[in-house]
C-alpha cells in the first residue's frame, strides 16, 4: 500500500512538472525614466465616424470567420458593410475639402 501511494505521488509530480528545487527571485529591473519631451496628443476629427468604421470592420471580420453562408445572407451582409465603409470614408473625405 505504501509503495503504491509513493508511486502515485511520484507519478503526479512527474506529470505536473512540479519541482521542489528553489529558484532565485527575478532580478530587479530599474524603473524606466520618463522622457522629458511632451507627448503629442492625437485628436481625430469625427470620432463617432471612426468608431463606427472600427466596429464595422470588426463585424466584417466576424462574419468572414463564420462557417456558414446562411443562404447567401452572409455575403450580402459583408457587401453592405463594404458599402457602409465606403460611404463613411467618402463622408470623411468630403469634410477635408
Amino acid at each position: 500500500m505504501n509503495k503504491v501511494l509513493m508511486s502515485l505521488l511520484f507519478s503526479a509530480f512527474i506529470l505536473t512538472g512540479t519541482s521542489f528545487a528553489q529558484t532565485p527571485p527575478p532580478a530587479a529591473t530599474p524603473e524606466p525614466v520618463a522622457a522629458p519631451a511632451v507627448a503629442a496628443v492625437h485628436h481625430e476629427h469625427h470620432p463617432e465616424i471612426h468608431k463606427a468604421m472600427r466596429k464595422l470592420r470588426g463585424a466584417k471580420a466576424d462574419l468572414e470567420k463564420a462557417a456558414h453562408d446562411y443562404g447567401g445572407h452572409k455575403a450580402k451582409a459583408i457587401a453592405a458593410i463594404d458599402e457602409a465603409l465606403s460611404e463613411l470614408k467618402a463622408a470623411l473625405d468630403f469634410d477635408k475639402t
